[in-house]
């Protein structure tokens, strides 16, 4: 499951990167989601970390706890401040999406166990 997600996340990210590029500088979507060029390459960043550790169990389950440390505290900092550390612009929206993302990789990591296929290699060996 912990790889799943990382891999359709992954390729969420990348996309989100990439459209952040090409999103309008002014009027109501900019005013919602605020996405700048150096976030737009964390989105392209998470998006090809997420795809490249996809392929372990162990890796996809570290990496989906951490980051879901690292999107909680951003969001968390978010309701205090506008500008995050120079990268982030948070608006509302921005701040709702860091939550739930946050969430979502906290439970999927934590709640992640080893597929049934490594286990029952593991044992017979």
């Amino acid at each position: 499951m912990v790889q799943g997600f990382l891999r359709v996340f992954g390729v969420i990210f990348l996309l989100l990167g990439v459209a952040g590029f090409f999103l309008p500088t002014t009027g109501p979507i900019h005013d919602l989601l605020h996405l700048t060029a150096p976030h737009n390459i964390i989105h392209l960043l998470t998006g090809v970390i997420f795809l490249a550790v996809s392929g372990s169990f162990q890796w996809s389950k570290a990496v989906s706890i951490i980051f879901g440390i690292v999107y909680g505290a951003v969001a968390v900092i978010g309701l205090f401040t506008t500008d995050i550390f120079g990268l982030v612009s948070a608006t509302p929206t921005i701040e709702v999406v860091h939550f739930l993302a946050a969430i979502l990789a906290l439970f999927v990591g934590f709640k992640a166990s080893k597929p049934v296929a490594e286990s029952q290699t593991t044992e017979s060996a």
